[in-house]
């Protein structure tokens, strides 16, 4: 649900960034702002700024930055909506309810909670109350009793109506429970669904338990599938829950980092050997949903998945949905044909402990699953995938530094990898020197914006020059689109806090180091930045063109075109000493 923007300005005036933020982080003030240590990353020398006048907050030190929404996401790792409501609690403003639930479905909602809490005390108590075969199975992969209480370990019965009998007795009803993914139709009647299995309980982020997952456990066992997991329910989409996550967000916060591994034995192997910023992605591909959920906590995650073709496999899956996520993690590899609860019982938490430090980077797994040292063909193979996911980063630094380590490992050019990326692309620009780890290329884009923001009023004289695809990153063009179609420009830039509304969440930092660069307005450099976004988008236009005759030689219109494009860019080198911008773009 997104809420209207009226009550979002409401929520946000009422709520000064200073005495939100000041309730979180000891600020001091400095000037016409207030400065802190960042309660975002260790620092000794105060780089958070909160900004009273523009109602957003920026680190220099680590670039985070937004509006008070932002920061209660950030620092309490939580949702837009639950930052939107605890900011509405504070100063007293109730909120529209969501859709209005019948009576039926609020009731179905509570009885379904209440039925997987009972359920989990039922097969908690199964398991724990006096010696069993579960229990023994358990204790020989080296469980402990410590691990069975924190992770609520659970036993079915072997009777196919154990649970059904004691849900009914608890006073469910027989509609609910049918409802609830515990059961299945049998003869006109209800049979649980697990038996005689190991129950692992799945916990939503905020400790409600919504579902289960199960194994077999004894020798011989052969009714099918060895893993049996709760479908989806009213209260359980998969996709979205990863399991443990409640039991380790704190540790995972706690070391900034996560290993993400397949299923719950393999969590709790880890757990047990002291590895306490662990996930599992419930038995499934790791889902977009998933890696938002994860990202919440840290953006160093680590891959452990196990070390056969299938493992490889999904981990190249899992690898791709994080990084669309602008997440790049590291992989940890371990010996052949070995998952990560075997090699642990065999070699112990200090050999992992080594694996983890020798993690493999995207592309440095990437070499290694593809054999790239054997010949030129596995290398050449290599890098063509390493170059579709560097095609991914935005971040024109961080895919400069990439593109550098990559280059040394594949033992060839950067410049080479850049043409590489660039002919991906359809319809591109690549700045002069792309190798020099300062040239940023969208600099000039980002100091027109800048004066735009600082000085909307003299740069509104130029927006019906200036056409909207002279900007080539996305958040800029967006940015410049809604100062071009505001009636009033200069309003958007009265609080710097209300323009983080028109953009996601992630976006923040980006645009708040924006609002926080307050330039000098020269019209002169102005008006010589507008034209190299010009001459820019006219090469981009020349490149197209020329594609294209290579093409269809005899095609004398767009010969002409391009002689015509040619010239009005050579005029535009030529004349501008004589001229202005706006002249020379008319």
């Amino acid at each position: 649900m997104r809420y209207d923007q009226n009550l979002l300005d409401d929520i946000r005036s009422a709520n000064s960034i200073v005495d939100v933020i000041g309730e979180y982080v000891p600020l001091k003030k400095s000037g016409a702002d207030y400065k802190a240590p960042c309660p975002f990353h260790n620092e000794t020398k105060p780089s958070f700024t909160v900004s009273p006048r523009l109602q957003i907050f920026k680190c220099f030190g680590c670039g985070k930055g937004g509006n008070v929404f932002t920061f209660l996401m950030e620092y309490e790792k939580i949702t837009f909506n639950e930052a939107v409501k605890k900011l509405a609690d504070r100063v007293g403003i109730k909120l529209p309810a969501y859709k209005e639930q019948s009576k039926e479905e609020k009731s179905l909602y509570n009885s379904l909670y209440g039925i997987y809490e009972s359920a989990l005390r039922y097969y908690h108590n199964n398991l724990t109350s006096k010696e069993n075969d579960g229990l023994a199975y358990l204790q020989s992969r080296n469980v402990s009793d410590k691990d069975i209480k924190t992770f609520h370990l659970g036993l079915a019965q072997k009777t196919q109506s154990a649970l059904y009998e004691h849900l009914i007795k608890r006073g469910f009803a027989k509609g609910a429970l049918a409802k609830s993914g515990l059961f299945a139709n049998s003869n006109g009647g209800l049979r649980d669904k697990f038996f005689d299995r190991i129950m692992f309980p799945v916990y939503s982020s905020d400790g409600k338990v919504i579902a289960f997952g199960s194994r077999i456990y004894k020798e011989g066992d052969d009714r099918g599938a060895k893993y049996l997991n709760s479908p989806e329910t009213t209260i359980y989409q998969k996709r979205k829950h990863l399991y443990g996550l409640y039991q380790t967000k704190d540790s995972i916060i706690k070391n900034d980092s996560a290993i993400l591994v397949e299923g719950n034995i393999d969590l709790i192997a880890l757990w047990h050997h002291g590895f306490k910023n662990v996930v599992a992605s419930l038995g499934t591909a790791l889902t977009e949903e998933q890696a938002k959920l994860l990202s919440r906590y840290t953006k160093n995650i680590y891959i452990l998945y196990d070390s056969d073709s299938a493992g490889k496999d999904a981990a190249a899956r899992a690898l791709n949905i994080l990084i669309t996520q602008s997440i790049f993690p590291k992989l940890i590899l371990l010996p052949a044909n070995t998952d990560p609860d075997d090699f642990l019982e065999e070699h112990g938490a200090g050999a992992l402990r080594d694996y983890i430090d020798d993690a493999k980077t995207f592309y440095g797994f990437i070499y290694e699953i593809r054999n790239a040292d054997k010949n030129l063909d596995n290398k050449r193979r290599a890098l063509n995938d390493v170059i579709a996911i560097l095609d991914q980063i935005e971040n024109p630094v961080q895919k400069e530094l990439y593109v550098q380590e990559c280059a040394n490992l594949f033992g060839v050019s950067e410049t080479n990898v850049f043409r590489a990326l660039q002919a991906l692309k359809k319809k591109s620009w690549k700045p002069k020197d792309p190798l020099n780890l300062h040239v940023d290329p969208y600099r000039e884009e980002k100091n027109i914006i800048q004066l735009i923001i600082s000085h909307p009023e003299q740069c509104a004289d130029y927006f019906d020059e200036i056409e909207i695809d002279y900007f080539t990153h996305p958040l800029i063009k967006k940015l410049f689109k809604l100062f071009k179609t505001n009636e009033n420009p200069d309003l958007l830039t009265e609080k710097g806090a209300h323009l983080l509304d028109y953009f996601d969440p992630q976006d923040a930092d980006f645009i708040s180091d924006l609002l926080f660069a307050e330039l000098p307005f020269s019209r002169n450099e102005f008006e010589k930045m507008l034209l190299g976004l010009q001459i820019r988008k006219l090469n981009v236009d020349l490149n197209t063109l020329n594609e294209y005759i290579i093409k269809h030689p005899d095609n004398e219109e767009k010969i002409q075109e391009k002689k015509a494009i040619k010239h009005k860019i050579n005029q535009l080198k030529k004349d501008f000493k004589g001229g202005t911008v706006k002249k020379l773009l008319s």
